[in-house]
């Protein structure tokens, strides 16, 4: 039998047996996710954006879509989602017929960007709770940069919808590396722009595997985040320590984690 696009756009998402999408196995609804060690302990924290801060993966997908579809290279929106937020040269090499001639590719890439500035950038907003959860994590003292891969004009973009500006110490993107994730460039660079040497005092927070072997790749924990629409498990199952359903919810586990640990602290 054949199926029609929509109805294979249509398809859910697979997510862990028996858990809930957006929290660890094994949460309910309602609660606080556990809180890793690395939660609690870090003084640093580097964020991707897309997908993470900003609801922009679906945007970017159609985007994909109608440009390869311009370009003779018709992809289901599923396919282009199983490498989302990895770096787009290399996404189009596993997706087209090989070899792909270097021009061929950097054409692709380029009326891919134009087309999302132009069609799909204005229309994408932060998710609830980002400022909140800025907010929070510099009252505890931390440092946060940003490690993403999309480029400058886009961040700047992004940081006035999710009203951050302010709160970010370093900033590494893609005009910055030449290798995207899971490549740990971008991670790696955003660390040293933060000035903070021990590795595994930085948390990084991303809605992609990519974002996860990145991080790992770097010698830095990380946590998921599922507002990128990837399952629990296959975070996970890429080096995440934790999984949480949006920022808003990670902004919980840390207070559960770490405000304890600040009570102890005055008390000692």
């Amino acid at each position: 039998m054949r199926y029609s696009r929509a109805a294979r756009e249509r398809t859910h998402r697979r997510t862990d047996s028996g858990s809930v999408p957006g929290f660890m196995p094994g949460s309910l609804p309602g609660t606080v996710p556990p809180c890793p060690p690395a939660l609690a302990e870090a003084s640093a924290f580097i964020f991707d954006v897309e997908g993470t801060l900003v609801d922009a993966v679906m945007q970017t997908l159609r985007c994909w879509r109608e440009t390869l579809d311009e370009f003779g290279h018709p992809v289901w929106l599923v396919d282009l989602h199983r490498y989302s937020g990895m770096d787009g040269g290399e996404m189009l090499d596993k997706l087209l017929p090989q070899p792909v001639p270097k021009a061929l590719k950097q054409d692709i890439l380029d009326r891919q960007g134009k087309r999302y500035r132009h069609d799909y950038l204005p229309a994408v907003q932060a998710f609830p709770g980002v400022r909140g959860l800025f907010e929070y994590l510099k009252a505890q003292g931390c440092r946060i940069a940003l490690g993403t891969d999309c480029k400058k004009d886009e961040l700047d973009y992004y940081l006035d919808r999710a009203n951050v500006r302010d709160l970010i110490d370093a900033v590494g993107c893609g005009n910055d590396v030449k290798h995207g994730k899971p490549h740990p460039d971008i991670f790696e660079l955003a660390r040293k722009r933060l000035k903070v040497r021990a590795r595994d005092s930085i948390v990084c927070v991303g809605d992609t595997p990519y974002d996860a072997a990145a991080a790992c790749a770097a010698g830095m924990p990380a946590v998921g985040v599922l507002t990128g629409h990837h399952a629990a498990h296959d975070l996970l199952a890429s080096g995440c320590l934790a999984a949480f359903r949006d920022p808003r919810t990670l902004l919980r586990s840390l207070k559960a984690c770490r405000e304890p640990h600040a009570e102890l602290a005055a008390a000692s």
